[in-house]
């Protein structure tokens, strides 16, 4: 597969990616559980811009990655997780993932997410390749950000599930070494959940760090459209800070292919 986008102003980047995916499932055609088991080489080939110095790595790089996942969607419960490995000239990182959630008889619905990473060598003077608490840098360009580039505005405060899966902005969000965190959220009132993140972290030649963070979710339509206002984190008190405005996060799909899977997923 291959893909051509810009990823800052006037600058452009393309993908190359062959892939070979395997998909295993039980001879139960009623069972939800799924597997797969994805190689693949990702090659990213970026337009540099010499005045503006975007990062201090070269803009020609190539990963190779390998995931497996498995997932098991009931209606009551819904479970998966996936193992990635990454392996390039100057890193090579492994990452958990793991999601469970829950409803109840009350319609109470319980979210969990775990997440754990750890470099196994890490050459790079950079973060571009860390692992990031919110919003990580999507150097493979797998994720669908609206403002790839955006560090203000509207388009910076969208938020991508994934790595620390934070939501409150942190000033240093990335971790060189390792990171382990945890996501949880419980429903008050219909769409109407309250969050919580913990996290620690650790980047070469620092000390730990243990971060976390609460609020309030809009969660109108999972996946697809919700809203995230926080409350209290390693930062303090932030509803009673400057610009509240620019700390609420939302998550939005537009992507046709995404949405589709709104009409045709099992909901619970």
């Amino acid at each position: 597969s291959g893909s051509s986008y810009h990823y800052a102003k006037d600058l452009r980047y393309s993908t190359i990616t062959p892939a070979i995916s395997l998909a295993f499932r039980t001879d139960d055609f009623r069972s939800n559980k799924r597997e797969s088991l994805t190689f693949r080489f990702v090659n990213v080939m970026r337009q540099k811009n010499e005045i503006i110095d975007t990062d201090d790595i070269d803009p020609d790089y190539s990963v190779f990655n390998t995931r497996y996942s498995y997932s098991n969607n009931g209606i009551i419960n819904h479970f998966s997780w996936f193992t990635d490995l990454q392996i390039a000239n100057n890193f090579s990182k492994l990452s958990v993932d793991l999601e469970y959630r829950k409803l109840y008889q009350n319609n109470r619905q319980l979210n969990l997410r775990l997440f754990a990473g750890k470099f196994i060598y890490n050459d790079t003077s950079s973060d571009y390749f860390s692992f990031a608490l919110d919003r990580p840098t999507d150097y493979l360009f797998d994720f669908n950000y609206l403002g790839r580039s955006e560090t203000t505005g509207i388009l910076s405060q969208q938020i991508i599930i994934a790595e620390g899966g934070f939501k409150s902005k942190f000033e240093n969000p990335y971790a060189n070494n390792w990171m382990v965190t945890a996501n949880a959220s419980f429903n008050l009132w219909k769409w109407v959940e309250l969050y919580g993140d913990i996290g620690w972290m650790k980047s070469k030649l620092q000390s730990g760090r243990f971060i976390y963070d609460s609020g309030i979710r809009l969660n109108l339509v999972t996946d697809y459209f919700e809203l995230y206002f926080p409350l209290y984190s390693s930062n303090g008190w932030e509803l009673g800070q400057p610009r509240y405005d620019q700390k609420i996060r939302f998550i939005v799909t537009l992507q046709p292919k995404t949405l589709l899977g709104l009409f045709t997923r099992k909901w619970f």
